[in-house]
């Protein structure tokens, strides 16, 4: 049952975009068009912190509200579940839900002089939402089935109720100052500060093998014991005695007793319920430089952040159970989550005097981030288009789209923690109310792959996601 601390690990909400445990859409323009690694804008701030300098001088705010919405499905098949007196079937499909309904981010820029500029923002890069999963997930379906058939040698009857809930928060705030060493070339540097917050809730209750929960295999286990007590002392009378036979007789029953008495314990502890509530918290910082080179039509812009370490300490009340079997995730343990380091590029051309074109590419080192659930795959890489059209000194018309591949192969894939390659479409548009003040407004649907593996247990299993974005950013400058 040891699968069921897994949780406390566990990346249950994943980000809509970018690597493991990073947000790269933390602004609504983002959901309108999701390549802005050369952007010259306000919410530049955490895509192209450089490019701030080419701004017109004076103060730049965006405040920004997103809402997501999730599902995450899994469908394994296994011939075990048929011994599943509730739903004696061997195809299940779990299904998780996270909704995110307030993703807020504010941006900010002061353009200085021709020469220094500062920003900075606050936003939420990691998680934003809670994710339930009403009927658990299969490992723990599994892990009973298995268990029971290990122990009898047979798919014995079983029973078992399970949820799961988890809600991962990791806010940022990002200070920064930029440079424009020449008419065309700026730099930037900054850092991130990172407070992580995050949640997990799970139970396995009402497990039953053949009928029977805890507490009465634990009374037969004891009864069995004691039978095999008397049964072992009359062995010795008749021994004692020179009664071979009985000795014989009872001796073997002592044996069988004994080995009920142990069936009988290993079956009490298998439908134990199992309760996990851990609460983390955790800080770090992200060390932040950028790059930008404006030529004409052209726009040029790179950004490196830093791996960001992160110790998360648990705040626990978990059963005892849990606590003996993962003790890294009891009270006051200690877990790492790292998030990794992220190396962007993009550019942006002006095809004509009110169209644009921009594309940009992400990757990830997920591998060197502690904590991260790859071990046998690779990093993550995105890469993004987008195209923008003045229609006139009122409207914007936006389109875009994301690919992402993450480096999961079949051995780290697990149900609380996959992530799957996808393809996101970005539309939208900005309305400018004048001169300083704009609104934009953005819709995101994410295409996921469908993973299809054979996991640890000989399950079959098919893994894949539903993703929808909306969002809305306000813009001022002054």
């Amino acid at each position: 049952m040891a699968c069921l601390a897994l949780v406390a690990s566990a990346s249950v909400l994943p980000s809509w975009a970018g690597g493991i445990l990073t947000n790269t859409n933390q602004n609504a323009a983002f959901l309108r068009n999701p390549s802005r690694d050369a952007v010259i804008a306000i919410d530049g701030v955490y895509n192209n912190p450089a490019g701030i300098a080419f701004m017109p001088q004076g103060f730049h705010f965006s405040l920004s509200w997103q809402a997501a919405i999730q599902k995450r499905q899994m469908e394994t098949s296994n011939p075990l579940y048929q011994a599943n007196t509730n739903n004696p079937t061997t195809n299940r499909t779990f299904e998780g839900k996270t909704a995110a309904p307030v993703i807020p981010s504010f941006q900010a820029a002061y353009v200085i002089n021709d020469k220094w500029s500062v920003s900075g923002q606050f936003a939420v890069g990691g998680g934003g939402g809670k994710c339930e999963f009403e009927d658990g997930l299969p490992m723990f379906e599994e892990l009973i089935a298995g268990s029971t058939y290990k122990m009898l040698g047979t798919a014995a009857p079983y029973t078992l109720n399970q949820k799961l809930t988890g809600e991962q928060m990791f806010y940022g705030v990002q200070l920064g100052g930029t440079y424009k060493i020449t008419n065309n070339l700026s730099v930037f540097a900054g850092a991130r500060a990172v407070l992580a917050n995050c949640a997990y809730t799970g139970a396995l209750t009402n497990i039953s093998v053949n009928g029977l929960g805890s507490a009465q295999y634990a009374a037969l286990s004891e009864q069995a014991a004691a039978g095999a007590q008397q049964a072992a002392a009359a062995a010795a009378q008749y021994a004692a005695a020179g009664n071979a036979a009985m000795a014989a007789q009872y001796a073997t029953m002592a044996e069988t007793l004994k080995g009920q008495a142990v069936q009988a314990g290993t079956a009490a502890v298998l439908t134990q319920d199992y309760s996990l509530d851990c609460s983390q918290s955790g800080f770090g910082i992200t060390p932040i430089i950028g790059v930008d080179y404006k030529t004409g039509k052209w726009n040029f812009a790179a950004k490196y952040e830093f791996r960001t370490k992160i110790n998360l300490e648990n705040e626990s009340s978990n059963s005892a159970n849990v606590d003996a079997m993962m003790p890294a995730y009891a009270d006051k343990a200690e877990v790492r989550s790292d998030i990794p380091a992220l190396l962007t590029v993009g550019a942006q051309y002006e095809v004509c005097q009110n169209f644009r074109a921009m594309a940009g590419f992400h990757y990830y080192w997920d591998k060197d981030a502690k904590g991260t659930p790859i071990k046998n795959g690779d990093n993550t890489w995105e890469a993004n288009l987008g195209l923008e059209w003045d229609v006139n000194d009122k409207i914007l018309l936006s389109i875009g789209g994301q690919r992402t591949q993450y480096g999961f192969d079949d051995t780290d894939m697990v149900d609380t923690n996959f992530n799957i390659n996808s393809t996101a479409i970005c539309i939208g548009g900005a309305y400018k109310f004048n001169e300083r003040m704009k609104l934009n407004v953005g819709y995101m649907h994410s295409f996921y792959d469908t993973h299809e593996f054979t996991n640890s247990t000989n399950s079959a299993c098919k893994y894949t996601r539903k993703n929808d974005a909306v969002g809305v950013s306000f813009d001022i400058s002054f």
